[in-house]
């Protein structure tokens, strides 16, 4: 039997469905919710390209050039790199999510402007 689809919406308005379309399931998220989820992205993508970089040698020309493998203690001493190096565009996306956040609050409350 195959598994039913489902279907992330983000507006906060009544959301009603057809009739017709019994397969699609409608989850509502809080918007810290959409914003948690978008920065944890940003997080892992960056480790994993800060990681990816370390480890093949793209960021050590003497690393390309030979292409030996890495040690163990090396690759663990990079991925800490990695998920230290990670936090800033984590951040920057936490940021940015916030600001978006103020903005739909500002154009959805106009009462609520100094």
């Amino acid at each position: 039997m195959p598994e039913e689809t489902k279907t992330v919406i983000t507006a906060r308005a009544d959301v009603a469905t057809d009739k017709q379309q019994a397969a699609v399931t409608i989850v509502t998220m809080p918007a810290w919710k959409i914003a948690f989820v978008r920065c944890v992205r940003v997080y892992l993508q960056s480790v994993l390209g800060f990681l990816t970089a370390g480890v093949t040698g793209a960021t050590s020309a003497v690393g390309a050039a030979l292409g030996a493998p890495m040690p163990a203690m090396d690759f663990w001493h990079q991925l800490l790199f990695a998920l230290s190096l990670a936090v800033a565009p984590a951040t920057v996306s936490l940021i940015q999510n916030i600001c978006e956040l103020l903005a739909k609050i500002d154009a959805s409350n106009p009462t609520l402007r100094a």
